[in-house]
């Protein structure tokens, strides 16, 4: 039998990126105003995209554009700027983040997702550049949206026969960067899927193999794998390996709120018996449709 195609094999990663230099939601107008000095951190990474398909700035402005990189948010600055600091001002008006900026540099980035808490909270953000006694203002919408837009089973290289884990393609459609630290399984017929668990930490992956990968940036699309199987079933379950439908739920996990994505899985073929001394197996053949409905709790 011939190996199917696999999703480890397509870049093992499924990501894609939409577009390249596009601009979040300007302010408008500098304001020129006196910024209260606050203490905070620079944080290190590379850059991807985001947009709100929103005009681009005032040729005057020192802002060039709003990118993001992982966890972070990147803000682009002209190459003749006087910019000393960048503050990001919360919906509530305090402050969330802040960064010095470097003499001679045009690129800051400011990390607003953590995996140790205080991840920023979805809402519109004021993005201030000081510049001596004097401020330029733009407003950022920050708002992750979390979609599940497949699920695959992962087949034996070897056979070609389902190993019963699944592939999950997420996809932040949103304006903001998130993490997915768990996608976890609801009435999976193995008794030790991985699970749905109650707040924020940091799980494994089998994919990606980078956990800073975890974050999806706006634009992103990601495959993930956990490392125990979903469909694996024996002589005792409600379902069988011929013919059967098995209804489960896929969970994914975020600061920002968890998916619900129910899916609808056709197994047959009989049992994949790669290793005679268990007691459950996956099936042969998995066919796996996304099922209307599910909740977002973000």
């Amino acid at each position: 039998m011939m190996p199917r195609d696999n999703p480890a094999h397509t870049d093992r990663e499924l990501e894609r990126f939409i577009s390249r230099r596009r601009l979040l939601a300007w302010s408008g107008t500098a304001l020129l105003s006196g910024i209260a000095g606050c203490s905070g951190t620079d944080s290190p990474g590379g850059g991807t995209d985001s947009t709100t398909g929103s005009p681009s700035p005032s040729a005057d402005s020192v802002f060039e554009g709003v990118d993001f990189a992982g966890s972070n948010l990147v803000v682009s600055l002209t190459e003749d700027h006087d910019v000393d600091r960048l503050n990001l001002i919360a919906p509530d008006g305090s402050t969330f983040e802040q960064a010095t900026v470097a003499e001679g540099a045009t690129q800051v980035e400011m990390q607003i997702v953590f995996k140790t808490g205080g991840s920023y909270s979805a809402g519109e953000y004021d993005l201030v550049a000081v510049i001596g006694e004097s401020s330029e203002s733009m407003t950022v919408e920050l708002q992750p949206e979390i979609q599940v837009v497949d699920v695959e089973p992962e087949f034996d290289e070897d056979d070609g026969y389902s190993s019963g884990r699944l592939f999950v393609t997420v996809e932040n459609v949103g304006t903001g960067p998130t993490w997915v630290y768990n996608i976890g399984f609801q009435n999976a017929p193995y008794r030790n899927a991985p699970q749905v668990i109650d707040g924020v930490a940091d799980t494994t992956f089998e994919q990606p193999e980078d956990s800073d990968r975890e974050f999806l940036s706006p634009e992103t699309q990601r495959a993930f794998l956990k490392q125990r199987g979903v469909l694996v079933i024996d002589d005792n379950d409600d379902v069988s390996c011929e013919g059967d439908t098995a209804e489960l739920t896929v969970v994914v996990q975020t600061p920002h709120g968890d998916i619900e994505q129910p899916i609808r899985a056709q197994l047959s073929g009989g049992y994949h018996v790669d290793d005679q001394g268990a007691i459950q197996h996956p099936c042969r053949e998995v066919q796996i449709e996304l099922v209307e409905g599910g909740e977002q709790n973000a």
